[in-house]
């Protein structure tokens, strides 16, 4: 393989954002660019990244691109290289990190270009493709595919779910057309997007055979600008696809066979060292463990950095102690099927404690290699803890109300469908309360919405304190909110119901009108009750609980009332 450094091969021209700016803009600006990712900075030093991937992903998931800011959905933190980084080692980053591009930094960490796997293929040297291997024999043969007759949120559901880059149209078993991440991106920034697949599908599709030598597979895809073939036979029907993510997994091979190798013939003395002063390691990507019988044989400085431990803590020490119990049997059995040589390398996501018992997710490969002369295990880890709050926040933002704080009425509606399948599977209680403040409207219409804001929230507040943590409070829209009480019959649902109602009726607001003079005032809520039954489904069950709030608001307000 070719050893030149990226520096050669990478782009200056990086487009970048700061983290205040909204959604909607990177994605114009990526499409007006015709770019796949935004860097999003502050002083000229990466924060996160967002890609295409990125978006499709967020698709899915219904985010307001007008309203949500970068530094809420980037990824981060940035995997970030040196400008001397080998081309070989930044294919094998790209592959362990699931990456299609790495920013390229200097030595203050300040961002001065990018690379991208397309740059990589490129300046490959023609000996880098072995023996010019086959398309066939890297092709996906699992084809991910809609039907020209499909709608467009099937297509990013697939993608997104798959977590592929682009999506083949059929007619019958022969390819019509596909739709990359690109041709979605641009339809957002241009705000053309529609369900029809066909006004989406702008790609030209290219296709090959599985007989192709690989690099002239790739010749094909960097003279046209495409990521992707699709592999045909000769009656034009789809066998399978080739995608510039595929040749970079297959360069990996080499990098890890090379590793191996070195790991085999050198001695301990001098693995150590050449361990630990590759570029990989100097630039703290990228945590290494030896494992042989369950004891740790060799750690990198960058593991070591990330869980806060020095050599001698860990060296000579079971692999199992430094992991979250709840992950020790799934890392057990992927040992086991490699020893078994079931598998050749195994990937995993597990949790490894950091030295103030702090749970660090990882990333893992695990692959065989010798070690000294004996069986053992190549452990390669990268820190993924930030990515996991990036997704948990994420999933919060879809299920919570941003005024209050409370679950969302699509949760709702997800929660409620989940408990009363519960309830009539396990036959157990389970009661719903829907909540209403009474006169809301003439509150707002009176002292305006800044303090019918207040309200809310503290409703919120109030429901969170009286709730057990097995119940789930949502605002339900407008002035409403609801309570799923699980394991719980209607004469308890009543006491907690009649908790509520009090505790809202003691609270003192101090709002001022909108003329701006201080006044003092109580807010009362109605609330409708029901219990699940046998016979209902989760529309008969919240219906019958809206009759029983539209009776309690017509005998006056300020009540409860119950319906069986």
């Amino acid at each position: 393989m070719d050893l030149d450094k990226i520096s050669s091969i990478m782009s200056k021209d990086v487009i970048s954002l700061e983290p205040k700016e909204f959604l909607r803009s990177a994605i114009q600006k990526m499409s007006s660019n015709n770019v796949s990712c935004v860097v999003v900075m502050q002083e000229k030093k990466p924060l996160g990244i967002l890609t295409e991937r990125d978006i499709i992903c967020l698709m899915g998931i219904n985010i307001d691109f007008n309203s949500v800011n970068l530094q809420t959905v980037m990824r981060s933190p940035v995997i970030a290289v040196s400008e001397e980084t080998e081309i070989p080692e930044a294919a094998n980053l790209m592959v362990i990190n699931s990456l299609r591009r790495l920013v390229v930094v200097d030595g203050e960490q300040k961002v001065i270009g990018i690379v991208t796997q397309t740059d990589i293929i490129k300046n490959l040297s023609i000996d880098s493709f072995i023996s010019f291997k086959k398309v066939e024999q890297i092709m996906n043969r699992n084809i991910i595919s809609v039907d020209e007759k499909d709608r467009l949120s099937n297509a990013v559901s697939l993608m997104a779910k798959n977590r592929i880059s682009c999506i083949l149209v059929m007619k019958g078993k022969k390819p019509l057309g596909i739709i990359t991440e690109r041709d979605i991106t641009k339809a957002i920034a241009e705000d053309t997007i529609s369900n029809d697949l066909l006004e989406i599908m702008t790609s030209a599709m290219f296709t090959t055979h599985k007989d192709v030598n690989l690099f002239d597979a790739t010749r094909l895809m960097d003279e046209n600008k495409v990521r992707s073939l699709t592999v045909v036979d000769y009656q034009g029907i789809a066998i399978g696809i080739i995608t510039k993510s595929d040749i970079i997994k297959n360069l990996r091979a080499d990098y890890i066979t090379i590793l191996k190798n070195m790991l085999r013939e050198k001695s301990k003395a001098l693995i150590e060292s050449e361990l630990k002063y590759r570029t990989l390691v100097e630039q703290s990507l990228e945590g290494i463990l030896i494992v042989q019988n369950s004891l740790i044989k060799f750690v990198n400085p960058t593991l070591l950095k990330i869980l806060n431990y020095v050599e001698s803590e860990i060296v000579g020490k079971d692999i199992l102690r430094f992991l979250y119990p709840d992950d020790r049997d799934m890392f057990v059995k992927h040992l086991r099927k490699l020893s078994e040589h079931q598998l050749t390398d195994s990937s995993l996501e597990l949790r490894m404690a950091h030295k103030n018992e702090e749970g660090i997710y990882m990333e893992v490969l695990l692959t065989q290699i010798q070690y000294e002369d004996n069986p053992a295990i190549l452990v390669t880890l990268r820190n993924i803890t930030e990515r996991k709050k990036t997704e948990a926040e994420l999933k919060r933002l879809v299920i919570t109300d941003d005024l209050t704080g409370l679950f969302n009425q699509r949760y709702f509606y997800t929660q409620i469908t989940k408990e009363c399948e519960r309830a009539k599977r396990h036959n157990r209680p389970l009661s719903l309360l829907l909540i209403d403040i009474d006169l809301f409207k003439d509150f707002n219409d009176t002292y305006g919405h800044w303090e019918g804001d207040f309200v809310l929230r503290k409703i919120g507040e109030i429901l969170l304190n009286i709730v057990r943590d097995i119940d789930m409070p949502f605002r339900y829209g407008g002035e409403e909110f609801t309570v799923i009480l699980p394991d719980t019959n209607h004469e308890d649902a009543i006491i907690v119901a009649e908790r509520i109602r009090k505790a809202v009726a003691q609270n003192v607001f101090y709002p001022f009108t909108l003329d701006g003079q201080p006044d003092v005032v109580s807010k009362t809520v109605s609330i409708g009750i029901t219990e699940f039954r046998d016979m209902d489904d989760m529309k008969s069950f919240v219906k019958r609980a809206d009759n029983a709030l539209y009776q309690a608001k017509n005998r006056g307000r300020n009540m409860l009332v119950h319906l069986v």
